[in-house]
């Protein structure tokens, strides 16, 4: 089954205070570590959603192996990103993984586990999410046959109408890290998570 992977980093890093995407993180940047964590899963291919100033970023990445897409409408917050990887990808692929630009911490494990699950349960399921002691996170797959519902979603509704509207089509998948529920919101997390990865990977 054909599964791209989509990094959704159109955001405009209020929070931080800095433009997330191009935090130094480790030998790389932040959305370098996130398509190089997707480089190492089992993917067809990779594609970025920039929105918000798009042209550094894209500078940074346009010499790797994705697609570059742009949200026009990117204040509208991530859905419409979603539909903007919905609309622009083609081939249409069997599903897509979304994951969000500021958790390079994650490794390529989770995106294998989730990618994994969606290949080899039977039947199908449509949406495969993560879990940590009950509490959803990312990356999720999302199957090509919510494509047009996702599409449907006016601005102010948000992607969980659909990815807790079927729970008889989703699979849930317990993983054994809570790093699948922390992102980086504020320079305090940012610097948090940076921290405990290098600690991670040092102690590899």
């Amino acid at each position: 089954m054909s599964v791209v992977g989509v990094v959704l980093a159109a955001g405009e890093s209020r929070r931080m205070g800095k433009l997330k995407a191009l935090l130094p993180f480790g030998k790389r940047t932040v959305i370098e570590q996130v398509i190089h964590n997707f480089s190492q899963a089992n993917l067809d291919s990779v594609a970025v959603v920039l929105g918000h100033r798009a042209q550094e970023i894209a500078a940074v990445v346009e010499r790797l192996p994705v697609q570059i897409l742009y949200n026009a409408r990117y204040r509208e917050g991530m859905t419409s990103s979603v539909q903007v990887a919905l609309r622009h990808i083609a081939p249409v692929p069997e599903a897509y993984l979304f994951a969000l630009v500021d958790q390079p911490h994650l490794g390529h494990e989770p995106v294998q586990h989730v990618l994994e699950a969606f290949m080899t349960q039977t039947p199908t399921k449509g949406l495969v999410i993560p879990t940590y002691q009950g509490k959803r996170g990312h990356p999720i797959i999302l199957s090509c046959k919510y494509r047009h519902e996702v599409l449907a979603l006016g601005p102010q509704q948000g992607l969980n109408l659909v990815t807790r509207g079927h729970p008889e089509d989703t699979l849930e998948i317990p993983l054994a890290d809570d790093f699948i529920l922390q992102d980086m919101d504020y320079p305090e997390e940012y610097e948090a998570v940076l921290k405990r990865w290098q600690q991670r990977i040092s102690a590899s």
